[in-house]
C-alpha cells in the first residue's frame, strides 16, 4: 500500500491511515499481504421486475452474470445487490491472490447524505459527522492503492461506475496525450469487461486512456487474468519503482506558458 502523504484526507486523517486500518486483510501471511487493490463496479444488478409489469412471467428477472448469483445476492424482499457480488469477488481475491482487495463501502467513510442521516442520530455531546462524496472517496482510494480494477458485466447497472471511471482516469491524467508530467502509472489500472457486456464508450476506453484492458468469459477467466496482471506488476516492481500519482506540480511550465 502506498502510504505517502498525497494530501487526501477525511476528517483530518490521511486516507492512507484509514485504509491501513480498515482495508480487509488476506487470510494468510505472505509476501503480498500489503498489496492493496481497489475494486470498482456497479452496486445494483438489473432487475426486470423493477422495470416491467409482466416480468413475473420470466424464468428469472436477472441477467446471466459471472459475478452476480441470484441465489446468493438477493435478499428476502427481492432486492438485488451487485455490491455483495463485488464484495464476494474481493474476498476471493484476498484468498486466491493474497492481497488487500476492497470496495468503497468496506471503508467507513460516509457520503454527505449518509453523514446527514448519522448526524441526526448523534448525541448532544458527539461531534458532527462529516461526509465525503463518492467520487472524492474513489480518487483517494485509487491514489493509495497498488492496483485499481474496474469491472463491467452485463448484469449490473453501470451508470454510476461509468461516470466514476471517466472521472478517476481523468483525475490521474491517464488520457492519452495529456501533457501532465505526473500521473498514476497506467499499468496499475485495469478495466475488465465480461465478453457479453456491450458499451461503445467503455469499449473505446483503451483508445482514449493508457490503462490495462481485457475481457473475460467467466469468473475463473477473470481470476486468471488478474493473476497474470499481478505477476507482471510484481516483476516490474522488482526492476524499477512504480511511482504513484501525487497532486502537486502536475503540468510542465513549457506547456503552461
Amino acid at each position: 500500500m502506498f502510504d505517502g502523504d498525497t494530501g487526501f484526507r477525511y476528517d483530518g486523517r490521511p486516507i492512507s491511515d484509514i485504509l491501513a486500518e480498515q482495508a480487509p486483510e488476506p487470510p494468510q501471511i505472505g509476501p503480498h499481504n500489503d498489496f492493496t487493490v481497489y475494486v470498482m463496479g456497479p452496486y445494483t444488478a438489473f432487475n426486470a421486475e423493477k422495470v416491467y409489469d409482466d416480468a413475473d412471467k420470466l424464468r428469472t428477472p436477472f441477467q446471466s452474470d459471472p459475478l452476480f448469483d441470484p441465489e446468493e445476492h438477493v435478499d428476502e424482499d427481492g432486492n438485488s445487490s451487485m455490491e455483495e457480488a463485488l464484495r464476494g469477488f474481493c474476498r476471493e481475491l484476498r484468498h486466491e491472490h493474497n492481497c488487500r482487495a476492497f470496495i468503497a463501502t468496506d471503508i467507513d467513510i460516509p457520503t454527505y447524505q449518509q453523514a446527514i442521516r448519522r448526524s441526526r442520530k448523534r448525541g448532544e455531546d458527539d461531534p458532527e459527522i462529516t461526509g465525503m462524496d463518492p467520487l472524492a472517496q474513489s480518487v483517494a482510494f485509487a491514489a493509495h492503492s497498488d492496483a485499481v480494477i474496474f469491472l463491467f458485466t452485463r448484469g449490473g447497472l453501470t451508470t454510476g461506475v461509468g461516470a466514476e471511471t471517466g472521472g478517476i482516469l481523468g483525475e490521474f491524467h491517464l488520457r492519452r496525450g495529456n501533457p501532465a508530467i505526473t500521473h498514476k502509472p497506467g499499468q496499475r489500472v485495469a478495466v475488465y469487461l465480461e465478453e457479453n457486456f456491450g458499451s461503445a464508450t467503455i469499449d473505446e476506453l483503451p483508445k482514449g486512456y493508457d490503462v490495462q484492458y481485457d475481457t473475460f468469459g467467466s469468473k475463473d477467466d477473470l481470476h486468471q487474468t488478474v493473476r497474470r496482471w499481478f505477476d507482471n506488476l510484481d516483476r516490474e516492481t522488482r526492476d524499477t519503482d512504480l511511482p504513484v500519482f501525487i497532486p502537486g506540480e502536475t503540468y510542465s511550465s513549457e506547456i503552461d506558458t
